[in-house]
C-alpha cells in the first residue's frame, strides 16, 4: 500500500470515531487532535470534540466505546506522514461538513528565527 493510502486509512478510521460519537441530528463536527511528545521518548494524545446540532455548538468527549485506539491512530498517522513528507505537525483538526465532506487541517510548529 502506498503512503498516501495508508494516511488515508487512519484518517478513515479517526473520522468514524468522530461520526459515531455525534448524535443522529448532527449538522457538523470537528475533533482537534493534539500530539505532544516527550524527551523520554513518551507521548499523549489530547482531543477536543465538538459538533453542531440544531444550530447549537456542543462540546463533548468522544464516545468511550469508540475512542480507545485514538492514541494509537494520531502516533502512527504522525510517523507515517513524517516519513513521507518529513511535516512534523504537533496537532490536526478532523472536520466534517454539513455535506459529509471530511477536511484535515494539520498544525505545524512555528519556525524560530
Amino acid at each position: 500500500m502506498n503512503p498516501i493510502e495508508e494516511q488515508r486509512k487512519i484518517i478513515d478510521q479517526l473520522y468514524k470515531i468522530v461520526l459515531g460519537s455525534c448524535p443522529e441530528n448532527a449538522e457538523t463536527a470537528s475533533c482537534r487532535f493534539d500530539l505532544q511528545r516527550f524527551e523520554d521518548g513518551s507521548a499523549s494524545v489530547g482531543q477536543q470534540f465538538e459538533y453542531r446540532a440544531a444550530g447549537l455548538l456542543v462540546s463533548a468527549a468522544l464516545d468511550r466505546a469508540l475512542r480507545a485506539p485514538v492514541m494509537g491512530l494520531v502516533k502512527q498517522l504522525h510517523t507515517k506522514m513524517k516519513a513521507h513528507t518529513g511535516g512534523d505537525w504537533q496537532a490536526f483538526t478532523l472536520t466534517i461538513n454539513r455535506d459529509g465532506s471530511v477536511t484535515t487541517k494539520f498544525e505545524y510548529p512555528q519556525q524560530e528565527g
